[in-house]
């Protein structure tokens, strides 16, 4: 960087004791103002580079927090299919529930050569039905209901975490009596509340003649998932 005279002004060689243009000679003082440049440049870019780095971890902080973000978002996305309630037959047409309560129905059911039995009919009826599996000291409550796809769904009729045995219908979701926690109806996706991580857990069952029927064997050693 040039360096002036402090006497005349004009630009004096990097080196020279006096002004070749004044004869002013050259002091420590101009030099050391030089130098006093130069630190603080040294520092500002140092504080750039200090600022820049800084900046960096914070962008890629960011990026770590969006991406734990998508995932917890796409996580909990509505809508993921269940291989059980998939596989179960369909007996009836699309059903649309009402924005009201539509409360559970009991009913008997019967054990025969191991199967668990309820009528089919009821189920077609009442659209959404209670019954339990009581044998050998164990009691498992159970439930069944009709699809807003017309699928038959049977499922351990508990929200395991808040100790809930009883639901209800409203509209597309299924409700805890409970907590509130909801399901999607078509599929026990979680929809909201603090127990979606555990719904009525799905059973299969097949329909013979006019019944519906579940292994019992399934059930007799359904254990709670927490």
């Amino acid at each position: 960087m040039a360096k002036f005279c402090s006497n005349c002004g004009k630009p004096i060689q990097q080196n020279g004791k006096f002004c070749v243009f004044c004869g002013e000679k050259i002091t420590k003082h101009q030099d050391s103002t030089q130098s006093d440049f130069q630190e603080k440049r040294d520092k500002v870019l140092g504080k750039n580079s200090k600022q820049n780095s800084s900046r960096k971890w914070f962008s890629a902080a960011i990026v770590v927090i969006l991406s734990l973000g998508i995932w917890f978002f796409i996580e909990n996305l509505p809508g993921s299919a269940n291989p059980i309630i998939e596989a179960q037959p369909t007996v009836s047409s699309s059903v649309s529930y009402p924005q009201g309560r539509v409360n559970m129905a009991d009913v008997p059911a019967k054990i025969e050569d191991g199967k668990i039995i309820i009528p089919l009919g009821i189920v077609q009826q009442q659209k959404f039905i209670a019954f339990n599996y009581t044998a050998n000291g164990k009691n498992v409550p159970l439930l069944a209901y009709i699809s807003g796809a017309g699928k038959l769904v049977t499922a351990v009729s508990m929200c395991e975490p808040c100790n809930s045995v009883r639901f209800h219908i409203k509209a597309e979701s299924l409700v805890c009596n409970s907590c509130g926690t909801t399901w999607e109806l078509d599929n026990l996706s979680a929809i909201s509340g603090a127990c979606g991580k555990y719904p009525p857990d799905a059973i299969p069952s097949t329909i013979v003649g006019n019944e519906i029927q579940i292994d019992e064997t399934i059930v007799a050693n359904w254990k709670r998932r927490i």
